[in-house]
């Protein structure tokens, strides 16, 4: 779960690197792109790199733990 407090100083305008990403989630950054490719979390792409908006990974992060799969949450 991603607390304001685990949030590190790597933020520009709310978003975050998806290595910084897979630091806070527990997810791989293959799993992260999976993700944002499939638009279920929302970022930017900067030419080759992706960058994660901190609040669509929170809420994506709420509802894998919320749910009854688990094969998804974090780890």
């Amino acid at each position: 779960m991603i607390s304001n407090n685990n949030i590190p100083n790597l933020i520009i305008n709310n978003h975050i690197s998806v290595k910084t990403a897979e630091s806070l989630s527990g997810y791989s950054t293959q799993y992260i792109r999976r993700l944002l490719r499939m638009n279920r979390i929302t970022g930017l792409k900067i030419g080759q790199v992706w960058l994660i908006e901190i609040e669509s990974l929170k809420d994506y992060l709420n509802l894998a733990l919320k749910s009854e799969d688990q094969r998804f949450s974090p780890r």
